[in-house]
């Protein structure tokens, strides 16, 4: 572990529950920090793992945006509020979900609250509140209006004495504010009263970079790098007596996209910003940024915190939900983990310490694998599917039954889960606010999964010929491990008239060969100008798939981190002012090697040929250009009639011109007409490997040109 010269933290941070209470008294699963309980399993069945982003559907509807997600217990079950959605989920365990149909919940950004056993709803900058005593039937009343219609994010807090508190902002330049209400009347008891600004210029994480930009809202102008950012999505969490308050910055359209925390004495503040910050936040890997949510204790306890996550789909911007265990330390600290976050992750109610303990274990497998497609369309190339990366795909030409892709793992694995991520090209339903609208269909992406060791033999693994849902993550926990080298993908039937896409086909496995190395020579400079910035750099461990950097202000607090795979540098900016701070990387390495792709073969070496017709002069009437790729000697132009001709190196020297007669041309037998044995020479550096000839075979109608690189010395 490495450190900047330690300076000690002035922290006042505890943790406390939100929103579940009975009758005025604080939900039994409060926990007190002196009394640790032990796990009640809430699953033993499979699957018992998870993987972020999480689908957002209802039955065979179009899913739904997945937006500032809300999460609370009432009556022994959780309940999920999204963004925009008339409706809602409950769960006895976190897993298996029932939607409730509730056409007078208010839409919008939600806050839910439960008061004398009464669920109350309101949403941002509306009047409105409404009731429901029984929230499983769906029916909801008015049961108030507010003071204003300018509580930005609004979201309420009922403290454990029964004082209903509405914290709100949303906003570049206002601040995050608070203001006690009455618990019946929902009318102000006083002023509102200003908490906190943004702060970018010392909050590391809340500082938007270009380089973090994903997709640009604001298409009217450029960002400004030093813009301030937005705050947002107000959240109270109490415990042992303390306040926190949550908050996320500085824009979803950001891989830097995270949670922040405040904390304080009093529900009215002062509140005083902690310095491990940010609580959640994830910048790399296929699921990136992690704001805009809430913080739960599950039934045992332990803490969760729910966010919204950016998504790309089709060429258009969305979102998404992701979930990350929580927890606080002996010293009241609040921190998350997000390292390996996108990975297999046990549900809450399955194993203890989830903070700790909830990575399965199961490694990344398909990380930058060699991938075989059936067709391409455009720049949309096989290694995309591989490439850890939800902005880009491989894209068919089609969306026919038969498209497919093909993984090679480079040896055969222990397979233990598989996460297919499709996108969407060419759809007449294009994903986005208004497509959650569209009528329902019978069939969404429907395909196989078989799997090999030879790439010859083949056995089903996943049959997804009749997919009712519309399923943009599908996630699969193998009953029983499968061991398999190749991975096939095959499309059955793609919805809306839509190409066969696929993001990225992430699969996970071998827990048993996974190897995990600290690394011992970190060297890291921190920038002295601008002290959000630090450098980092370490010697490569030999076979490793990538690193975790852990940081933080406290050599036993490291809660924050970056993951970076087949890389031994990171350049990082979420780093606050004030403190020192430490770091420790830990390599990783799932027993399984990267595919490195021979561009030169693959791609092209880099040379162009073509063939015109007509002088060595530019005006030419061009036939065919072809790209040269590494391991192929041999270029064919086919159809060529009699007339004037000339070879190039595309938009570079003429290497032959000439005319070629119907004597050399029309004819049978398969021996050259002409031969030219050096068009040039061919080597690399001082050394003659070869030379590029050309010879003319004639045809029935027309002859062919050939161009030879040999390589005979």
């Amino acid at each position: 572990m490495i450190k900047f010269s330690l300076t000690p933290a002035k922290l006042l941070i505890s943790l406390c529950f939100t929103g579940i209470v009975s009758s005025w008294q604080v939900s039994a699963n409060t926990l007190n920090p002196a009394e640790p309980n032990g796990l009640t399993a809430q699953i033993t069945d499979k699957p018992q793992t998870y993987v972020n982003p999480l689908n957002v559907v209802v039955g065979s509807e179009r899913a739904r945006r997945g937006g500032e997600p809300v999460v609370l217990i009432y009556n022994d079950e959780y309940y999920l509020f999204v963004t925009g959605s008339r409706g809602y989920w409950y769960s006895g365990n976190f897993r298996d979900w029932t939607y409730v149909d509730a056409p007078t919940f208010p839409g919008g950004v939600v806050s839910v609250i439960v008061m004398n056993n009464i669920m109350y709803a309101c949403s941002m900058n509306s009047f409105d509140v409404y009731s429901c005593a029984n929230p499983k039937s769906g029916v909801w009343e008015k049961a108030g209006t507010f003071d204003s219609n300018r509580y930005g994010d609004a979201n309420m807090y009922l403290d454990d004495d029964g004082r209903l508190y509405m914290y709100s902002g949303w906003s570049q330049l206002m601040p995050f504010k608070v203001v006690e209400l009455d618990p019946k009347t929902f009318k102000q008891k006083g002023e509102q009263v200003v908490l906190f600004f943004g702060d970018h210029e010392n909050h590391g994480f809340e500082h938007k970079t270009t380089e973090d930009l994903i997709f640009n809202y604001f298409d009217h102008r450029d960002y400004n790098p030093e813009e301030y950012p937005w705050i947002e999505g107000p959240w109270i969490t109490k415990y042992n007596g303390k306040y926190y308050l949550q908050y996320a910055a500085n824009g979803l359209e950001f891989l830097s996209y995270g949670h922040g925390i405040y904390v304080s004495d009093s529900p009215m503040g002062p509140f005083e910003y902690s310095q491990h910050n940010p609580l959640t936040f994830k910048t790399t890997g296929y699921v990136n940024g992690a704001g805009h949510g809430s913080t739960f204790f599950d039934k045992n306890g332990q803490l969760w915190t729910i966010c919204m996550s950016p998504a790309w789909y089709g060429g258009r911007g969305g979102q998404e939900i992701v979930m990350f265990p929580s927890a606080i330390d002996a010293q009241g600290v609040m921190y998350s983990n997000t390292a390996f976050g996108d990975y297999p992750t046990y549900y809450p109610g399955v194993v203890e310490n989830a903070v700790e303990n909830a990575f399965a274990g199961w490694m990344l497998l398909s990380n930058k694998k060699r991938v075989e497609v059936s067709s391409t369309f455009e720049r949309n190339r096989a290694g995309n599917a591989s490439d850890e990366n939800f902005m880009t795909a491989w894209c068919a030409e089609t969306g026919n039954p038969g498209e497919y892709m093909t993984m090679d793992l480079g040896k055969v694995c222990d397979i233990r889960a598989l996460q297919l991520n499709f996108d969407r090209f060419g759809a007449t339903v294009a994903v986005g606010r208004g497509a959650a609208a569209a009528a329902s269909l019978d069939r969404y992406q429907c395909y196989t999964v078989e799997i090999s060791s030879d790439n010859r033999t083949w056995r089903m693994l996943i049959d997804r010929s009749n997919n009712a849902q519309d399923l943009r993550h599908d996630y699969f926990e193998l009953a029983e491990p499968v061991r398999a080298r190749y991975v096939k993908v095959t499309n059955v039937f793609t919805h809306d008239e839509g190409k066969f896409a696929i993001k990225d086909l992430r699969i996970f496995g071998n827990p048993n060969e996974a190897v995990f190395t600290k690394v011992s020579d970190v060297k890291v400079v921190r920038n002295q100008e601008d002290r959000r910035e630090a450098s980092l750099l370490w010697t490569p461990v030999a076979g490793a798939d990538g690193y975790v950097i852990r940081y933080g202000i406290e050599p036993g607090k490291l809660y924050n981190n970056y993951m970076v795979y087949d890389a031994n540098s990171l350049n990082i900016h979420s780093l606050n002012t004030q403190p020192e701070y430490w770091f420790e990387v830990e390599a990783f390495d799932s027993g399984t090697d990267y595919y490195r792709e021979p561009i030169g073969a693959t791609r092209g070496r880099g040379a162009e040929i073509e063939l015109a017709r007509g002088s060595s002069g530019r005006g030419g009437e061009l036939v065919e250009r072809k790209m040269t790729y590494e391991g192929v000697n041999e270029y064919v132009f086919e159809g060529i009639t009699p007339g004037v001709y000339t070879f190039r190196h595309t938009f570079g020297p003429v290497l032959w011109n000439g005319e070629l007669t119907a004597a050399q041309l029309i004819g049978s037998g398969s021996r050259p007409t002409l031969e030219v044995k050096n068009l040039t020479e061919l080597g690399k550096g001082t050394q003659i490997l070869g030379s590029m000839e050309m010879k003319v075979i004639p045809g029935a109608n027309s002859g062919k040109i050939v161009v030879t690189f040999n390589y005979n010395r």
